[in-house]
């Protein structure tokens, strides 16, 4: 049994999270066929405005939606010197990845601060970051699209772009649903064509999952291989020629956020001139009557057995907006405290 089926074993329950289309199952009114209608109704009653209607009407269609928000000058420079610090002190409760699972700063390399590299859960010690994880205007139309109060599960800083392939993020970040999931990208710099900015499919999110087992939608690493993964890859190709879908790459302007759908095709692009940054701010979102943990695996520290799996329940909250400690933060307060 994995360690995710030990902590969700509903997951056991389900025999598939497909349906007959090959699409997530999903409860969440959004994905329910008469979503545009519902739009409609809500915009006659005065419950949201014009642009609102607007930008929900292309979020059902198009799988995404983008708006600007109004962010203070001095949190951009306060991040970027929290990050700073972050790579001189290298404390032992913060993590990044760099083709790799988390890894404690603690055994950080500077020369891993480089394309490819994220910092997990920055907002746990950051307040700048954390500003933006539990960023209200953000979180507006996060509840609109789940349509209940959403609570921030994990997040991501990029300082250049992430070159990841195209992926769907319910084959690689579970939640419980796995439907209840949506994810935020915000610009901290100016975005141009040159430094590898995001990419996406609009409309990919209606298109059928690869199916890694009987209904599963997931990757297993304990049971699939590259070629599974691959196969995977294919497959998405494969379906958005048959749709007539076109990728797309996001520029744009300091402050922008997109927000998109649990099945959106997503990825990173290679830049063409390696001298520029592309600094990023990813949240990951699920629904706060569901969502009663978050989890993670961390590398250990030298001499110990491979990897850590760690859970947290401590959340954060600003502004009526809710989010999760990171489960490495918390186990450490947790072993302070004792």
């Amino acid at each position: 049994m994995s360690f995710l089926d030990r902590i969700f074993p509903s997951r056991n329950q389900q025999p598939s999270s497909l349906d007959k289309k090959g699409l997530l199952l999903s409860d969440l009114w959004i994905d329910q066929p008469d979503a545009q209608e519902q739009i409609a109704e809500r915009h006659r009653r005065g419950e949201i405005d014009d642009v609102t209607a607007e930008r929900l009407a292309h979020f059902e269609k198009q799988g995404y939606v983008r708006i600007p928000i109004d962010i203070p000058d001095e949190i951009y420079s306060d991040l970027q010197n929290d990050v700073d610090t972050l790579w001189r002190d290298k404390p032992s409760d913060v993590a990044y990845a760099y083709h790799s699972l988390l890894t404690r700063f603690s055994d950080a390399k500077d020369e891993h601060r480089q394309p490819s590299c994220r910092v997990a859960d920055l907002h746990t010690y950051s307040a700048a970051a954390r500003s933006l994880f539990l960023n209200r205007q953000i979180f507006d139309y996060i509840e609109l699209i789940f349509g209940e109060k959403p609570v921030a599960t994990q997040s991501l800083y990029f300082e250049w772009g992430s070159q990841q392939g195209l992926h769907r993020d319910p084959v690689y970040v579970q939640m419980v649903p796995p439907s209840h999931l949506l994810a935020s990208w915000l610009a901290l710099e100016d975005i141009g064509p040159d430094c590898g900015p995001l990419i996406y499919v609009p409309g990919s999110h209606r298109l059928p999952y690869y199916p890694f087992g009987k209904g599963r939608h997931t990757v297993d690493f304990s049971r699939d291989s590259q070629k599974d993964i691959d196969k995977g890859v294919q497959w998405d190709e494969k379906h958005c020629r048959a749709a007539g879908l076109e990728l797309e790459s996001l520029t744009c302007k300091q402050g922008e956020v997109l927000i998109w759908h649990h099945s959106l095709l997503h990825g990173g692009s290679y830049p063409t001139d390696n001298s520029l940054t592309r600094k990023s701010f990813v949240v990951h979102y699920s629904t706060l009557s569901t969502m009663k943990m978050t989890q993670n695996s961390y590398v250990r520290e030298p001499g110990q057995p491979a990897v850590d799996h760690l859970t947290c329940r401590r959340l954060l909250e600003s502004d009526g907006c809710h989010g999760f400690d990171s489960p490495l933060h918390a186990s450490t307060l947790t072993a302070e405290a004792s």
